[in-house]
């Protein structure tokens, strides 16, 4: 008879231990009944079956000691799991349950007591925890410490003789249920449970039901010509390898390097590496004419994860915002992730916004009309800069501030990752953890208010228009930052473009709506450094 609640593969077990690591070990009987929790490994063969739990003792557990003269044990690892509640459901006669995963493991075990298994088996149990996470730690910082933490612990290799496992996911409910359970879990935040529910839930109905309503919006069709050109030349360029970020960043270069024309003429561009607190940093210069006096400008920062793209992949659009506003734009080639991890690039862009103070006149730009601006990551930079200005009493360093489709904060609602968030996506929830977590070096700093800005007190900053795509995974973000704003009663504009995924101001080449926001961004800068319109061109 069929197991309804079965594993469907072995990457079942193996990813259930991964993802729930610390288990239970229970050996021996009656009085000698040992039991301790622990974090094992799971070492599997080429077919991806259970061979090894790998693990260690602190030497004075008397554990270890009662498995070297009597090896068996069983380890009991108990995975997502949560209560089902009937007021979830649209039928109301259902019955409560429990959805949940574990699996028992009875192996024998073989104790591993030199300092080369302690070493090895510690190295690897911080490597599989750490690989993951911001600047992921390794045990030779401890200095001397770790060879006093290896001695003090024994390590085990245990043979896996025999294993059962239930993943009781939903498999036996009616499609309607099924479908109302993924979406209490999803709403109440238990996402792993749920994407388990889903891995397991095949094609049943539901499993690709969105957290909450309204439905995906249209994606815009000129603006997916740009994002289906950019993915399939960068698919073209990776061929399913794994490549480094110097490699990426080259792939993202290329991808994108037919769309940067139209390209506006400048009636002059400079290149300048200037000095500043945080080190040298190149900038470019673009200005739209007339030559002379002294005009606003536009501190511009791109985007690309704080990992990606250069002052080349956004030339076109620096020049376009310096064209339609009439005003200096000067592109900041900050430090990338991961070689520079926050707070480089801020630092590197509040040195730069200083210089300009200073120096500033010497390049026809009006010290006192200073506006800070950038898309993604260049929007985070920019609202972490302006509050570190702030902070250090130069909260008139920055007059304006133009923020487009920016990050706030590494979380990610449920809803946001379900809607906009998926592979089928420009920017993929994927992505976003992968960003933040080659740009933080430090786990505290994920609430650093300079690098999530979400979780600041914006008072005191300057007027903010806030450029948000409806179909962003960071739409909702955007929107809460703008509330945050509002709250602090800083002046903010808020628009929306409909139809408008992240990344969609690089399209202005095909794109109504990309030419739209470049417009709205111009024209509001105009207002808010009070600086006339430009010339059209014939």
């Amino acid at each position: 008879m069929t197991d309804t609640f079965a594993s469907q593969s072995p990457a079942d077990l193996a990813d259930l231990v991964h993802g729930q690591p610390l288990a239970w070990v229970v050996s021996g009987t009656g009085d000698q009944l040992h039991t301790s929790v622990l974090p094992v490994q799971l070492v599997c063969d080429e077919a991806g079956q259970p061979q090894q739990l790998l693990g260690h003792f602190s030497r004075g557990n008397p554990q270890w000691q009662a498995l070297a003269a009597s090896p068996r044990a069983s380890v009991l690892l108990l995975g997502p799991q949560h209560y089902v509640s009937p007021s979830w459901f649209r039928d109301r006669t259902r019955a409560p349950t429990w959805n949940y995963a574990f699996a028992r493991f009875d192996v024998e075990v073989a104790i591993c007591d030199t300092p080369e298994d302690a070493d090895a088996l510690l190295r690897g149990l911080a490597l599989d925890m750490e690989s993951a996470r911001p600047a992921p730690w390794q045990p030779d910082e401890m200095g001397a410490r770790y060879g006093q933490l290896s001695r003090g612990v024994v390590g085990f290799r245990a043979r896996v003789l025999r294993v059962q496992s239930r993943f009781k996911l939903g498999q036996d409910e009616r499609d309607d249920v099924f479908a109302d359970i993924l979406q209490g879990l999803d709403i109440g935040g238990q996402a792993e449970l749920a994407g388990w529910m889903r891995r397991f839930g095949g094609n049943r109905p539901g499993v690709d039901l969105r957290a909450t309503l309204p439905e995906r919006a249209t994606l815009d069709p000129e603006v997916m010509r740009f994002i289906d050109d950019v993915r399939n030349a960068g698919r073209e360029m990776t061929a399913g390898r794994q490549l480094t970020w110097p490699q990426r960043r080259e792939v993202a270069e290329h991808s994108r390097s037919r769309w940067h024309s139209p390209t506006p003429q400048m009636a002059r561009t400079l290149e300048q590496v200037i000095d500043t607190e945080a080190g040298p940093v190149r900038l470019r210069i673009h200005d739209p004419g007339p030559v002379g006096g002294h005009k606003p400008a536009l501190l511009y920062l791109h985007g690309g994860g704080w990992a990606l793209f250069s002052l080349d992949t956004h030339d076109h659009l620096m020049r376009a915002f310096a064209q339609r506003s009439g005003m200096v734009v000067v592109g900041v080639d900050y430090a990338l992730a991961p070689e520079a991890r926050f707070p480089v690039a801020l630092h590197q862009v509040v040195g730069v916004a200083r210089w300009l103070r200073e120096h500033g006149a010497t390049l026809g730009i009006d010290d006192e009309r200073l506006a800070l601006g950038g898309d993604s990551a260049g929007a985070n930079i920019s609202m972490g800069a302006a509050l570190k200005l702030r902070d250090d009493g130069e909260r008139d360093a920055v007059k304006a501030l133009l923020c487009i489709y920016g990050g706030y904060t590494p979380y990610l609602s449920p809803t946001s990752r379900q809607r906009y968030g998926t592979e089928e996506d420009m920017l993929t929830a994927a992505e976003v953890d992968e960003f933040w977590g080659i740009y933080i070096g430090r786990q505290q700093d994920l609430r650093n208010p300079y690098a999530a800005a979400a979780l600041s007190d914006p008072r005191g900053l300057p007027p903010a228009f806030l450029i948000v795509a409806e179909c962003d995974v960071l739409a909702e973000q955007n929107m809460q930052m703008a509330g945050l704003l509002l709250q602090a009663e800083v002046p903010v504009k808020v628009k929306i473009y409909p139809g408008a995924p992240h990344s969609f101001i690089e399209a202005l080449a095909v794109s109504k709506v990309a030419n739209q926001a470049i417009d709205d961004g111009a024209a509001w800068l105009r207002a808010t450094l009070q600086h006339p319109e430009p010339p059209r061109s014939p």
